[in-house]
Parts: structure tokens; C-alpha cells; sequence
């Protein structure tokens, strides 16, 4: 037993200076790979925010100009009309070309969703339920949905069936 708390201190030292004269380098070199690790992985998460910004912008950019054709070419505001009359005035190549365009962008936002490089806009399921009910759309989609991938199908498909209306319970029982 050792004659006083001191003396096991000073012999813990003794070990630790020892064992740290032997394997300094070894410490410095793993210190360095850690640091090296959590310098790279922070790297690497600066650059995925970087990223989706710059998706989220390339996405935005792309949008406004599909939507930009409307501003400049007023023949497709039809596209837009609830009241379109398709049996007296059929769609035009024009407005067909129009509603295939964001179906295809609607195709690679899903793909940039699905590879988590992007997030689901809020209120991107009413926008488009909204959108593809509207009679050129709807009709547009009918005719060119067996060109589509299947998850874009089964997506659109879900956002145009009716919800079911929720039953309300009835509560006269509990006021009896």
C-alpha cells in the first residue's frame, strides 16, 4: 500500500507520462483523423443545404417559366377556366403541350423528393388536386397518364379521387 494519497498520484503520472512518451504519435495521429471526420461530416452537411437551396431555386426557376407562358401567351389561360367547354371547343396542341409540361415538372420534383434532395412544397397537394380537376388538365391527364411512371400515376390518381366525407358521430345518446 502506498504511504499517502501523493505517492498515487505521482504514480499515476509517472504511468501517464510514460505511456504518452511511447505513444504520442498515436494520439496525434488519431486526434487528427476524428477531427478530420467531424470536419467532413459537417463539410458534407453544409454542402446537402447547399444543395437543396440550389435545387429549390433550378425547381422554382423552371416553374415560373412554364408558368410564364401563360403571361405571355393568353390563349392558355383557357387551361385555368373551371367553365371550359371541351365538347364545343376541343384543346388545342398548344394548351395539350402546356398541361405535358408541368406534368413533366411535376415528374422531376417528385424524383428530386423521392431522392430527398427536395421537400415537399406545403400545399402542393391542394395546388395540383385543384389543378388536374380543372377540365383541360383532367382530360390532358387522362389521355396521356399510360405515359407516365406508375408512383406519378398512382400520385395523381390519389389526389383526384373524392375524400370520403367524414361521418360525424352522433352524439343524441349521450344527451339523453
Amino acid at each position: 500500500m502506498p504511504s499517502s494519497p501523493h505517492s498515487v498520484t505521482r504514480q499515476g503520472v509517472g504511468i501517464f507520462v510514460e505511456w504518452f512518451g511511447a505513444n504520442w504519435f498515436n494520439l496525434l495521429q488519431t486526434v487528427a483523423i476524428v477531427a478530420g471526420l467531424f470536419f467532413t461530416g459537417r463539410s458534407f452537411l453544409v454542402d446537402t443545404r447547399i444543395r437543396r437551396i440550389s435545387n429549390l431555386l433550378n425547381i422554382t426557376e423552371h416553374h415560373r417559366s412554364i408558368w410564364q407562358q401563360v403571361i405571355d401567351k393568353p390563349n392558355l389561360l383557357r387551361v385555368l377556366n373551371a367553365e371550359a367547354k371541351l365538347d364545343i371547343k376541343p384543346i388545342t396542341l398548344e394548351e395539350r403541350i402546356f398541361v405535358n409540361l408541368i406534368i413533366l415538372h411535376l415528374t422531376a420534383v417528385m424524383a428530386a423528393i423521392r431522392g430527398r434532395v427536395h421537400e415537399q412544397p406545403a400545399g402542393q397537394d391542394e395546388d395540383l388536386r385543384e389543378f388536374f380537376s380543372l377540365p383541360i388538365p383532367n382530360k390532358v391527364w387522362k389521355d396521356s397518364k399510360r405515359f407516365r411512371e406508375p408512383d406519378v400515376i398512382a400520385y395523381i390518381e390519389s389526389l383526384l379521387k373524392p375524400k370520403p366525407k367524414k361521418r360525424r358521430r352522433k352524439l343524441r345518446w349521450w344527451f339523453r
